[in-house]
């Protein structure tokens, strides 16, 4: 019985882990994404300044 109830309590850990490891990598890459698209439009607006 031990055996099973640590096993079960392993198996949740490793779960909950994986859950917090893929939130984190989506946190990352959302931010990542957001940081390009603020680069990039900022260097189409500071292109559009200088063409004027």
């Amino acid at each position: 019985m031990k055996i099973k109830k640590r096993l079960v309590s392993n198996q949740r850990k490793r779960t909950l882990h994986r859950n917090k490891v893929r939130l984190a990598n989506r946190r990352h890459t959302q931010f990542a994404s957001e940081q390009f698209h603020n680069e990039t439009s900022s260097l189409n607006a500071n292109k559009e300044l200088e063409s004027r």
